[in-house]
């Protein structure tokens, strides 16, 4: 009798101790989320800036800036932590922004660093940025307090220079740095005195450093080369006078291996509708133009990454799967630069919008058909 006694006092500890809920939880009003990561080197030591949301008394949010220095990012982490009160919880960090140098002098260790961190997630937008980091933070802070602009919402969908930006996330820039057949491209941008930011188009990474940059057409190349579905919906300027919409767009590659050698064609397929153009113009005259530039476009892309033997296109993916793991390691040194590319577009324009062409055929039946209604 007396051991069921004890026993029910030992269940009744363990009981309140479950019923005690998290005990090493921290009211959230102790709690910091930041936002943003900035990553800089100041000399030998890591410079990290944090922007951090906070309230103010006329409950209207506003944002706060907090910078440590280190020999490295978890003690420059560290430095930081000391400087603010509350904890500092970097599992809401949705966007991190990294020195252009960082990127010219090779990144791995530092997205190695950032993916071994259990308490920053594998999900943050990446970007480069051209400016001193420093005055970068105080911009995108000074303007979002000016204007109420949301810090770093052009890397949101459905925003301006989405068709025009490769939309990279954390885990995805570590997989590209540690792939044998693929490579990755990240957003360059600044801050802008007048708009939130400006962009410049994209820094192509080999074995994480910069070896080449693309501007935003070329971008939105590479978007609808990989199929993004982004692309559609996306004015295409020709010339001066003559701008198409993509309304459909369909891409296939035909390989074709003869030994040694790989011949590949793109084969690129657009419904269009014309936006703007010389009245002087059809429509068979819009769809070679448009068929020309965008085969001349795609083909100096390709040869421009080829060059650097760096492939942002997806073309070594396709193939790679006929080559042993010990090919694949020199594949993009060895086979990819030798890939022999050709380009095949074809349009067709669906219609000129609300506006007729005075040039098109069905035109002197529908003037004779309205002159007689008058």
């Amino acid at each position: 009798m007396k051991r069921n006694h004890w026993k029910k006092i030992f269940i009744l500890l363990v009981s309140l101790i479950l019923l005690s809920g998290c005990w090493d939880s921290r009211d959230i009003n102790y709690r910091s989320t930041p936002i943003l990561m900035g990553l800089t080197k100041d000399e030998e030591l890591f410079h990290v800036y944090l922007i951090i949301p906070v309230s103010v008394i006329s409950e209207q949010r506003n944002l706060a800036k907090v910078e440590g220095k280190g020999v490295t990012i978890l003690d420059a982490v560290e430095q930081l932590k000391k400087k603010i009160e509350t904890t500092i919880d970097l599992e809401h960090i949705g966007f991190i922004v990294l020195d252009e140098e960082l990127g010219k002098e090779g990144i791995e260790k530092i997205i190695n660093t950032f993916m071994r961190m259990r308490d920053v997630p594998a999900t943050p937008a990446i970007a480069f940025t051209k400016e001193d980091m420093d005055t970068y933070i105080d911009q995108m802070i000074n303007t979002f307090q000016k204007v109420g602009v949301p810090i770093f919402g052009f890397l949101e969908k459905q925003t301006g220079w989405e068709i025009y930006a490769p939309e990279v996330i954390l885990w995805e820039v570590y997989r590209g740095i540690h792939s044998y057949t693929s490579d990755i491209s990240i957003p360059l941008i600044s801050s802008n005195k007048n708009l939130e930011m400006d962009y410049f188009g994209a820094s192509v990474l080999k074995d994480g450093k910069i070896v080449e940059t693309l501007d935003s057409i070329e971008v939105m190349l590479m978007n609808l080369l990989n199929n993004e579905e982004n692309v559609i919906k996306t004015f295409v300027t020709i010339d001066d006078t003559t701008n198409v919409e993509l309304v459909e767009r369909d891409v296939e590659y035909d390989y074709n291996f003869k030994g040694e050698e790989i011949d590949l064609t793109i084969r690129l397929e657009f419904v269009l509708i014309v936006s703007e153009a010389e009245d002087h113009l059809n429509d068979k005259d819009i769809q070679k133009m448009f068929e020309e530039k965008m085969r001349k476009d795609t083909l100096k892309l390709v040869k421009k990454v080829q060059d650097k033997h760096a492939d942002v296109l997806g073309i070594s993916n396709r193939i790679r799967k006929n080559y042993t793991n010990a090919e694949l390691k020199n594949f993009l040194e060895e086979i990819y630069p030798n890939i022999n590319v050709d380009v095949d577009v074809e349009a067709v324009i669906e219609n000129n919008g609300k506006l007729r062409n005075l040039n098109n055929d069905d035109f002197e039946d529908w003037d004779k058909e309205k002159q007689e209604q008058d």
